[in-house]
Parts: structure tokens; C-alpha cells; sequence
């Protein structure tokens, strides 16, 4: 009889199921791994389809079945990082109940609480953190991320929706649109006033002009703030939309965000319910969540993002705390998440959230001005001032990537533009560049967004009446109506010219926009211009950053 080596014969299985992409569950492949896929057995199978992608874009899979226990994990992990390569993991399967053996469950870790626990937390924090921190100190060393789905069909539709986003699509708009929502912080006037003063400084200043935003605040003195009985329809509109990224911030918990409060009532923002009116048809937005407990994943009933994440329309991935966050820290996790997406050069959203966690706790050169800012926040309201550094390390633990850790960033190559004035051609704009594909360019002439068309009637008394819901509503949208000319053409590869006209009721501080795009290619750019009326001849004038002649 002639006897085959087993090697061989799992070599053999592994290509009739197409596996040669990531190596069978406990095999080592011939090179050395970049990413550890940690997958319960009745999901492997669906898994190669992701290995096989993932493997196409230069990236070593080794898959491996969990082990029984969660130390045993860790010292796996550990192993293989030995080879000096590994850089990603990635669990699929939900935590499951501890005290009960799952075989489509990976269990988490739990670590002491000591800070969060004074804002009323619990005394343990679940956490995949542990798995990713393999010298002990508290931090991660590889990028870590879960996708806690409960069935074969679950993870499969999830790994056709990851490539359909990465995957070139003529609609691509939605990649310069960041929206945000925002409830009350309820820790008293001067605290929420630090807070939302913040928020606007970071959002105003270090996201690029380029990059529409929307913010919808759930204050009722607030001209960002909708109908209030209409918050959640508006809330899942902006969603649906389309966007790099919608980002939560407020109070949360484990199956529901906050309510919007009034003075005579509350309405939801979204729950485990409402989550099923989440139905993006192109750009499904990275979920953050600067909130609490939306990522507990360890709960009996899933959680916020858990259940965001299995909605065929849901987010195409979540970052998300565990437990109760706190401002201070959120704050500076905020602060190194926007540097790094518009400034840094990591290409997955894994990588993202490591260098983010670790420049939280040890600090960065990035941004002195701001993080000196948030500083000074946190001795004001964190409730231990002492342990900032304590603080910033236990976030570390709370923050959960839920979804692909390898999924690639969707960042607009940059269009470069020139602007120049001709009061003489009817006082027009001329917008220049050169663009290296055919596409359609847009080019825009619009306000900051620290600016209003028309300024809104200050909120002093809060009145319930129909009329002035809906008044709410129409100002809202007006606040979001930044954009005062707007020409689309088609263009070649090379130099293109467009001129826009300047409105008579256009002054101050402008911002000339531009967005390239074809059915594989996407860049965006942005000129700040100063537009001054010249009493003499009622024509514009125009300031850019150089000297016009």
C-alpha cells in the first residue's frame, strides 16, 4: 500500500478548497505569517475566501483554531509573533458565555477597572487588548480587531461587503463626507461647554477644508440640532448617505445610544431596533463611538455595534468602548485618530487604532497645541486628576475594534488647485490644475464651515409648538448649506480651467473646493480664499494665500 505523508495530504484538501492562500489550521506556512486568524472550525471554510483576498494584497495568513482557554490564546499569539513578523490579528466568532463551552465563540479577557469604575463603571473590563500586547505593559504591539458574527451566513455577507468597499465604484462622493452626531454631556454647563468647544476647535481646524461635514447636536439651543422628533430619522439619514466616517459622541450604553433631551420630552437617537432602518447603499462608514459601553461585547444580548455590524446596510466597521469611557481620554484618542487618517501613512484601520491607543498613553509630537488644550480639560473634569496617566492607559483596554483589521482606509489622493480673479470676465473665479486621469471634475465655491449663509436666530426660550419644530428642521438644514456655486466638467488627463461666478452676496472668508473622480480614481483639494467688496466698483476682490497679479 503506498503510504502518503500527512503533510501532503492536508497540502492536498488545502487546495482542493482553495486554502493555499493562509495555511490549515495549525500548519505553518513556508513563510512567515503578518497576520494570525484566530477562527473557530465551522467558520474556516467561509474564511478562505477572505484569506485569498487578503493574500492578493501581499499579506501572510496563518489560521489557527482557538484554543480552549484564554491564556492558552496568548501564549499562541505570543509563539507566533516570534517570528518577528506578525503584525495582525484578527478573531472571528462572538466572546460567548464564559461558562459555557461554544464552539463558534473566542472568548475575551477581563482586566481590573481603576479609574472608570469612579464614574460608576464596572470593576472589569472586557477587553481583546491583551491578545495584541505582547510584552504585558498595557499597550498593544499588533493591530487587533473582532468580528463577533453568529453564523456562516453572518461572515459571509461581511466579507462580500469589505470587498465590495474596497473595490473601485463610480459613486465615490461620499469619501470627502464626515458626519458627525452629538448628544448633551450632562456633566454641567461649564464641563459641556469644554467639551462642545473642543469638539468645534478639532473638527474647524484639523479636518481639511477639502472634506464636507455635518454636525447634528442634540442641544435644543443649537442650530445644528434637527426637529428633535425627527433626530433619529436624521441621525440614520446621515448614515445611509453615505461617509468615511459617522462618529458618535455622547452617553451610550450596551443596546442603545442616548436620548435626545427637551425640556417637555425625550426621543431616541438609534438602538438594537432602530439599527434595522440602517441601509447604506455605497460608502459604509467606519462607526466611532466616543460613548460607553457600545462596545460591550461580552453582554448576553449583543451589543450597539455587534448588532450595527450585522445589518446588510450597517457600518463596515465599529471603534467602540466596552465600558465607560471619559471625556479626557476619548478626547486624545480623538486627537491622534484625526491626525493620523489626514496626516499619517498606515493604511488599514487596525493600524489606525494601535498607533492612535499608543500615542494616547505615550504621548506624540502631533498637535502640542491641542493636546496641551485637552491637558488642561482633563484636570478640570476627570474625576481623578492624579491618574491621568492611569486614565489614558485603561482606555487602551476599553477601546474595541469591531470588524476587519486589515480593512484599508479609503483616503482621496490630493488635487492640487490654483485660483485666480477676473473681475473683468463678469467677476469671476478661475480655478486651475492638472489632473492626472479623465474624469468629471466639480469645483465649488463655498463658506467654511465655521460660517453660515445666514446667520440664525439665537434659541433663548425653548417652545414645543409644531411651527416651531419645524423651524428647528429648516434651520438645521440651512447651517448645512455652505455651498454658493457649484460647475461640473469633463476632463482629460493634463491641465483643466474651470471659472465660477462670484455671487453679489458673497463676502469674508470663502473656500474654492474641487473633486476629481472617474470610475477608478478619487482626489479632492481645497483653496481658502477672502473675498472683499470694493465700494468703488461693487466688484468682488479676492485674497488667496499668495500674492494675485
Amino acid at each position: 500500500m503506498l503510504r502518503i505523508p500527512g503533510s501532503l495530504v492536508l497540502i492536498a484538501i488545502a487546495a482542493i478548497l482553495g486554502l493555499s492562500p493562509c495555511s490549515v489550521a495549525g500548519e505553518v506556512p513556508e513563510t512567515k505569517p503578518d497576520t494570525l486568524v484566530v477562527c473557530p472550525a465551522p467558520f474556516q471554510q467561509v474564511m478562505v475566501k477572505w484569506c485569498d483576498y487578503r493574500s492578493k494584497q501581499g499579506h501572510v495568513i496563518k489560521m489557527i483554531t482557538p484554543p480552549f482557554s484564554v491564556e492558552a490564546l496568548k501564549q499562541t499569539i505570543i509563539q507566533v509573533a516570534k517570528s518577528g513578523s506578525l503584525k495582525h490579528v484578527l478573531i472571528v466568532g462572538d466572546v460567548g458565555d464564559p461558562k459555557v463551552r461554544n464552539n463558534l465563540a473566542v472568548p475575551t479577557n477581563y482586566v481590573e477597572a481603576k479609574v472608570n469604575v469612579l464614574f460608576g463603571s464596572d470593576p472589569e473590563i472586557a477587553t481583546d487588548n491583551p491578545y495584541a500586547d505582547l510584552n504585558s505593559d498595557g499597550l498593544p504591539d499588533l493591530s487587533i480587531g473582532r468580528i463577533p458574527l453568529d453564523t456562516v451566513a453572518e461572515l459571509d455577507n461581511y466579507i462580500e461587503r469589505i470587498i465590495k468597499y474596497e473595490s473601485p465604484s463610480r459613486k465615490q462622493q461620499w469619501q470627502r463626507r464626515i458626519n458627525f452626531i452629538a448628544g448633551v454631556g450632562g456633566f454641567g454647563s461649564m464641563i459641556d461647554g469644554l467639551i462642545e468647544q473642543t469638539t468645534k476647535t478639532i473638527i474647524t481646524d484639523l479636518v481639511p477644508g477639502e472634506y464636507e461635514t455635518s454636525m447634528t447636536y442634540g442641544s435644543w439651543c443649537s442650530p445644528f440640532c434637527p426637529d428633535p422628533r425627527r433626530f433619529s430619522e436624521v441621525a440614520i439619514s446621515r448614515f445611509n448617505e453615505g461617509c468615511l466616517f459617522w462618529i458618535y459622541i455622547g452617553h451610550g450604553s450596551r443596546t442603545a445610544l442616548d436620548r435626545v433631551r427637551m425640556p417637555d420630552r425625550s426621543h431616541l437617537i438609534l438602538d438594537n431596533q432602530t439599527v434595522r432602518k440602517l441601509n447604506c447603499k455605497e460608502g459604509s462608514p467606519i462607526a466611532l463611538f466616543l460613548a460607553c459601553y457600545t462596545g460591550a461585547m461580552d453582554h448576553p444580548v449583543d451589543c450597539l455595534a455587534e448588532t450595527m455590524l450585522r445589518q446588510d446596510g450597517g457600518p463596515i466597521a465599529a471603534i467602540c468602548g466596552s465600558r465607560v469611557t471619559m471625556p479626557y481620554a476619548m478626547s486624545l484618542l480623538s486627537l491622534e485618530m484625526v491626525h493620523e487618517y489626514f496626516h499619517g501613512e498606515v493604511e488599514t484601520l487596525g493600524e489606525l487604532a494601535l498607533l492612535s491607543k499608543q500615542r494616547m498613553v505615550k504621548g506624540s509630537a502631533n498637535n502640542p497645541k491641542y493636546r496641551e488644550m485637552i491637558e488642561g480639560m482633563g484636570q478640570v473634569f476627570s474625576p481623578a486628576p492624579r491618574l491621568l496617566d492611569l486614565e489614558r492607559l485603561e482606555h487602551a483596554q476599553l477601546i474595541q475594534l469591531i470588524g476587519d483589521p486589515l480593512l484599508r482606509l479609503k483616503r482621496p489622493d490630493p488635487l492640487e488647485l490654483q485660483v485666480k480673479h477676473f473681475p473683468t470676465l463678469e467677476n469671476q473665479l478661475q480655478v486651475s490644475g492638472v489632473s492626472p486621469k479623465s474624469g468629471d471634475l466639480r469645483s465649488e465655491l463655498a463658506y467654511p464651515r465655521d460660517r453660515f449663509r445666514e446667520r440664525p436666530r439665537r434659541r433663548v426660550k425653548y417652545d414645543s409648538s409644531n411651527e416651531s419644530l419645524r423651524e428647528y428642521q429648516r434651520t438645521y438644514e440651512k447651517t448645512h448649506d455652505l455651498v454658493w456655486v457649484t460647475k461640473t466638467i469633463p476632463v482629460g488627463a493634463g491641465p483643466f480651467k474651470v471659472t465660477l461666478p462670484i455671487p453679489a452676496e458673497i463676502r469674508g472668508d470663502c473656500i474654492v473646493r474641487g473633486m476629481l473622480q472617474s470610475a477608478d480614481y478619487f482626489s479632492i483639494g481645497s483653496v481658502p480664499v477672502e473675498i472683499l467688496k470694493n465700494n468703488r466698483s461693487r466688484q468682488a476682490e479676492l485674497r488667496t494665500q499668495e500674492l494675485i497679479k
